[in-house]
């Protein structure tokens, strides 16, 4: 079914654009856009089938319906295998395999005997060009950089002209979109319109390269004589470019049209819009999600169930396939009062059912009308199937009893068993073995984890210390290395006041010195505030003078040093 869409979907997108072409490009002479627009419509058909959008409905309390059927699962199984098998898609899709085998077989045995002309016929090589003489009627043709036609068919004027057109399709790479052409119709060989797409393929090369001739020769006119004598030639069934087309009058009628408004090839653009309306309507996956809508007076409590069998879990990567898990656990006894309690009587034994992806609808009946009859439980149920009636989506609900809740799965090859359950105490869930697996592997997940992080924690923890401890080690040892080389003198009260002063004098004297610099900037004497207002990117030069040098230059006053500074020009 899906390769079937994907047909007709390829087969409509490239109706669009011939349509499109046919009524807007056609008659414009910008050949060289049409070339384009015609390619980008092979490349759309192939490709944007395979692109799907997905839009996701979402329905609030919806009107939960049964179907019930009388058929077995088994039954209904083995129906529906026997049904696909001789489906009208089927049938179908083996009618459309078998036109492709033929077509492709069509084309093999061209390609065969065109090979067979280049192998069996020398060639001249000349401007890159490999020119074959043959003796058959054939109309001059072109593949690749092959170029084939009869001398004894045309004069020497003639030839000429032929060569000029059939150099100008090898030039510009012609037999490539030919080719395409013919690959495109063996896949859409069943679509009326792809067969006049590769005409208009065909015919937009011979205007292309009819318009690059006529500007590389003598006489339009020779030219047009020349394309109405070649028609008289038997053409050969290949994909090659043809000297003669059986639209020799409209390639002159091109010939003699005026140069289009370069803004008709705008008109292209109406293909956007129709395309956007295409995928919208054809390739938008609906996914309806359920979401219920609680009442007032029934509200949905959650508390852990003491049987650890039936413990429901969810978790991030149970999300696609259990949506909502919200099992009710709180007893009748905690909801009803002691008057009440009295009269009824316990439950039994517990209820417990199984249900999987082939769970028929009349079992899902009988279970709703079991649960309603012996436990005052109103359940409601939504199932989604496929094409072998499994069930791929399953929402129930249930409400009665202060219990309320619901259960949702969604798998796409069928959903995995889970069990309804009501103990004997009156609490009501779900329980399924595959979740229930899912939770012991993640809690095994993470408690791996956090050993793997305390241990992590532990070693690093551990490194630091003795790292700590090793710098202690080494500041310890230089320590008692600068005891033995620095011995420590009697520390003294007078000792210690005279190092003061003498630690603070030396400082004074530095400071004085440095305020004694003498500064220059660009030969003019500043001061030391107006230096450090320039900036650095304004000094192109700094030169320190100092001692016998500074005394050379400035004399006694640069006996505490001389700063030349150099701005920038």
């Amino acid at each position: 079914m899906e390769t079937i869409q994907y047909i007709l979907k390829s087969a409509g997108i490239l109706s669009l654009f011939y349509l499109v072409y046919i009524f807007l490009l056609k008659k414009e002479t910008h050949f060289t856009f049409n070339r384009l627009f015609l390619l980008i419509g092979v490349l759309a058909a192939a490709i944007f089938p395979i692109i799907q959008f997905t839009k996701t409905i979402i329905i609030e309390a919806p009107a939960l319906a049964s179907f019930p059927s009388t058929e077995t699962a088994s039954e209904t199984l083995s129906s529906s295998a026997f049904n696909s098998n001789y489906s009208i898609e089927n049938i179908l899709l083996y009618i459309y395999v078998l036109g492709v085998i033929v077509f492709s077989l069509r084309f093999i045995y061209q390609l065969i005997s065109l090979f067979i002309i280049l192998e069996n016929h020398p060639y001249k090589l000349s401007n890159n060009c490999k020119i074959i003489e043959v003796s058959e009627s054939i109309s001059p043709f072109s593949f690749f950089n092959y170029i084939v036609f009869n001398p004894t068919l045309h004069t020497n004027n003639e030839l000429a002209m032929i060569l000029a057109h059939e150099i100008a399709h090898i030039e510009q790479l012609h037999t490539i979109d030919v080719l395409a052409s013919n690959l495109l119709l063996i896949i859409q060989w069943f679509n009326p319109l792809a067969w006049g797409y590769k005409s208009s393929i065909v015919e937009n090369l011979e205007y292309l390269a009819d318009r690059t001739t006529i500007t590389r020769i003598n006489s339009k006119k020779e030219y047009q004589l020349a394309l109405l004598n070649t028609s008289l030639a038997s053409p050969l069934s290949a994909p090659t470019n043809k000297f003669y087309n059986s639209f020799i009058k409209k390639r002159i009628i091109m010939l003699n049209k005026a140069n289009s408004n370069r803004q008709n090839a705008f008109k292209a653009m109406v293909v956007v819009p129709l395309l956007t309306i295409f995928l919208w309507g054809f390739n938008v996956n609906e996914v309806k999600k359920y979401v219920e809508i609680p009442s007032e007076n029934n509200k949905v409590k959650t508390d852990k169930v003491k049987e650890k069998a039936f413990q429901p879990v969810l978790d991030k990567k149970d999300i696609a396939v259990i949506t909502t898990i919200e099992p009710v656990t709180e007893s009748i006894a905690q909801k009803t009062p002691k008057a009440i309690i009295k009269k009824q009587s316990p439950l039994q034994e517990t209820y417990r059912v199984k249900i999987d992806k082939n769970t028929t609808d009349a079992s899902l009946q009988e279970i709703k009308e079991e649960v309603k009859s012996k436990y005052g439980l109103e359940l409601r149920y939504a199932a989604i199937r496929n094409n072998l009636n499994e069930i791929t989506s399953l929402t129930l609900t249930y409400t009665g009893n202060g219990n309320n809740g619901n259960y949702q799965v969604s798998q796409d090859k069928g959903i995995d068993e889970f069990f309804f359950f009501i103990d004997k105490d009156g609490k009501t869930g779900f329980w399924s073995e595959a979740v229930e697996k899912r939770r012991k592997e993640r809690m095994q997940r993470r408690s791996l984890k956090r050993r793997e992080r305390s241990q992590d924690m532990n070693e690093r923890k551990m490194e630091m210390q003795e790292r700590i401890q090793k710098r202690k080690m080494e500041i310890e040892k230089r320590r008692s290395k600068m005891k033995i080389n620095h011995p420590t003198p009697s520390a003294s009260p007078n000792n210690e006041a005279q190092e003061v002063q003498g630690q603070a004098k030396a400082k004074r004297q530095i400071n004085k010195k440095a305020s004694n610099t003498l500064y220059f900037i660009d030969g003019i004497a500043s001061t030391k505030k107006q230096v450090e207002l320039l900036l650095p990117e304004n000094i192109d030069k700094v030169n320190v003078l100092k001692s016998e040098k500074a005394l050379k230059k400035y004399g006694g006053k640069g006996v505490n040093g001389v700063i030349e500074i150099t701005t920038k020009k």
